[in-house]
């Protein structure tokens, strides 16, 4: 096990008794967080009191936040539960493109496509329909293409594939993770694939060929992405099933994906500690415990709602139910702990494997 040590914290500037719902990259050293107050903030990763208000009222009811990276553009997209997804330019300050999704559906979920100008919301369960819907920025009246059939319950998740800018993720309360070809306008033969997992929580690509599936209940899975172009047997899916035992945890945040792999970020109010566990596929998929990175004190007894990942900074971000975004950083001699003993050789080949585990 490996230690984080929290090196600075901040509220953003936020009311008290705010909660922070999600943060997300805005542009190379800062970040942008979504808050209970409806506001959009950004912050400075080097000084977290370094803080500008975008907007003071995104919407009335802000849920969702995702970067849209285009070129040198810091564009920043969010949805709201009245029915509206933005899209805002940090540096102007200001939301450039507003979209409405029909009969003002809530927004839950969004997802960004920037080499095709799209912007797709994943709505509430709204007289009987949840709705898939795509939009090209440039033309943002109406949507383009509606999914309205594939879920019969809220929408809670969203992702494109990291590679293929036609496939998309959604993931639903009513237990599937559905994969389109987002290129087919007719949605029957755009569902490529269906995955029945339960409540989703969180879903997504844990590679060009892997998907893992998150439940409200703390169920977790892996799975083959179907290529119907390879006609080789797929592997099967692995069933972790309730991880809060094995994980020691009383709750998983989200899965965070960084340059060693993906780890899964799990919480426990009690002993006040996240825990980014390493989630490792040799020789089969497996929770490598023995190796992961324990952030003591985490968020108190509040639950931690967003990780970041930061390569850049070499730090882990996170924000809660507490108000607080804190930076984490390995603690003093953990990163060298393996280094102090035995051989100049041994020290450089435990240290290139303590490297290998660093959550950023």
């Amino acid at each position: 096990m490996h230690t984080l040590k929290a090196i600075a914290s901040s509220s953003l500037g936020l009311p008290a008794e705010s909660y922070i719902y999600s943060i997300a990259a805005s542009a190379p050293g800062y970040f942008a967080a979504i808050s209970s107050d409806d506001s959009l903030r950004v912050f400075d990763a080097a000084n977290l009191d370094r803080v500008s208000v975008i907007s003071r009222k995104t919407h009335d009811g802000v849920s969702a936040l995702r970067s849209y990276t285009a070129g040198d553009a810091q564009l920043l997209v969010t949805g709201g539960r009245e029915g509206t997804v933005k899209v805002w330019d940090v540096r102007a300050g200001n939301a450039v493109v507003e979209m409405e999704t029909a009969r003002n559906s809530p927004v839950l979920s969004v997802a960004c496509n920037p080499e095709t100008n799209t912007v797709v919301a994943g709505t509430e369960l709204v007289s009987s329909q949840a709705v898939v819907a795509f939009w090209d920025i440039r033309s943002p009246q109406a949507p383009r293409l509606q999914y309205v059939e594939s879920h019969n319950d809220d929408i809670t998740e969203l992702q494109y594939h990291p590679t293929r800018s036609n496939i998309l993720l959604s993931g639903s309360t009513d237990g599937l993770v559905n994969i389109y070809d987002t290129a087919i306008t007719d949605e029957d033969e755009a569902l490529v694939q269906v995955i029945n997992h339960g409540s989703v929580h969180h879903a997504g690509f844990l590679s060009e060929r892997t998907i893992f599936a998150l439940s409200h209940d703390e169920h977790f899975s892996v799975h083959p992405a179907t290529d119907p172009d390879n006609t080789a047997q797929e592997p099967d899916p692995v069933h972790f099933d309730d991880v809060r035992e094995p994980l020691g945890c009383e709750y998983v945040a989200q899965l965070c994906i960084g340059s060693q792999g993906p780890y899964i970020a799990a919480g426990n109010k009690v002993d006040r500690r996240l825990d980014l566990v390493p989630l490792v596929s040799s020789p089969s998929w497996q929770f490598d415990q023995d190796n992961l990175w324990r952030l003591p004190g985490a968020h108190g007894e509040e639950v931690v709602r967003s990780v970041y990942l930061d390569e850049q900074s070499q730090s882990v971000f996170t924000c809660g139910e507490d108000g607080l975004v804190r930076a984490w950083k390995p603690a003093d001699g953990d990163e060298d702990s393996q280094a102090q003993t035995g051989s100049a050789k041994t020290s450089r080949k435990d240290k290139k494997q303590k490297d290998r585990y660093k959550p950023y």
